[in-house]
């Protein structure tokens, strides 16, 4: 088993959350969210140029999740329904190569996880005062630090997902990286410039115990999420009954909420590879 520390480890971060410096619709979108003065029409704009980015994202407005009465078929009007923390959430996985585009992988059951996750967390910001969009948000990319291991560091991942099957996740990406996924993928989307709690939440969702209100969601969307699509998570890592009391589900709410969860999942799954 390989163990890294010291300076290996802050190389192994810089190499997995390393942004790349490209060209393109995806960088100049995510200047362009830095800026106040950009509108959803000059948005649209520069989204439009970009084929692939822009079906996603009218897809993904045209989902039951935002439950339009009419189908938006416009960039722009997809960014004033979707919101710009979810632009910036879809654009990030654009920038780190591990969208759609042919060819880019991501670990088996990735996007799935990833999409019920930012439902979930979706549905859940309002119960703790969280604006839902920063928490699909969040959701969509509280795993990234693994995707982005698998895709620079596969040799790595591999040997910690054998490691994963004698210790807990966290603990075998400890052993094996010298870092979790939680702190790599806090890294990355500091790197591109989501907000303080969006951050903290994605290095807390795993935690236990009392948390932020931002964090307790996710943390409750994450182990809701693992539960609808009856993943195999040590009870250790993921209490649910503790996670969903601690964002105000009684029980008596939980099964209309894993309904409208799978839902929705089956609605979202396949925009961002849905693999």
């Amino acid at each position: 088993m390989t163990t890294s520390t010291g300076a290996n480890v802050e190389q192994l971060i810089d190499e997995v959350t390393r942004i790349p410096v490209q060209p393109g619709a995806a960088m100049r979108l995510m200047r362009m969210l830095d800026d106040p003065r950009a509108s959803a029409e000059s948005l649209g704009k520069v989204i439009e140029s970009d084929a692939s980015l822009s079906a996603r994202l009218i897809q993904l407005a045209n989902t039951s999740y935002y439950g339009l009465n009419a189908p938006v078929s416009s960039a722009w009007r997809a960014v004033t329904v979707v919101g710009l923390a979810t632009l910036r959430s879809v654009v990030a996985t654009a920038i780190l190569d591990i969208g759609t585009a042919e060819g880019l992988s991501v670990p088996d059951g990735f996007w799935t996880h990833s999409m019920a996750t930012a439902a979930a967390s979706g549905l859940l910001a309002p119960r703790m005062g969280v604006d839902p969009g920063e928490a699909f948000s969040a959701g969509l990319l509280h795993d990234v630090g693994t995707a982005l291991v698998f895709r620079r560091a596969r040799d790595r991942y591999d040997e910690t997902i054998v490691r994963a099957n004698e210790v807990p996740l966290l603990v075998a990406e400890r052993e094996v990286l010298g870092v979790d996924h939680t702190e790599l993928g806090a890294r990355a989307v500091g790197a591109l410039g989501f907000g303080s709690e969006a951050i903290d939440a994605i290095a807390a969702h795993h935690n236990t115990g009392p948390l932020p209100a931002f964090a307790a969601c996710l943390r409750a969307a994450d182990a809701l999420a693992a539960m609808v699509l009856e993943e195999t998570v040590a009870e250790a890592e993921r209490d649910l009954d503790e996670a969903l009391i601690a964002v105000n589900v009684a029980e008596h709410e939980r099964q209309p909420l894993y309904q409208r969860v799978c839902e929705l999942v089956d609605d979202l799954e396949s925009l961002l590879g849905g693999s």
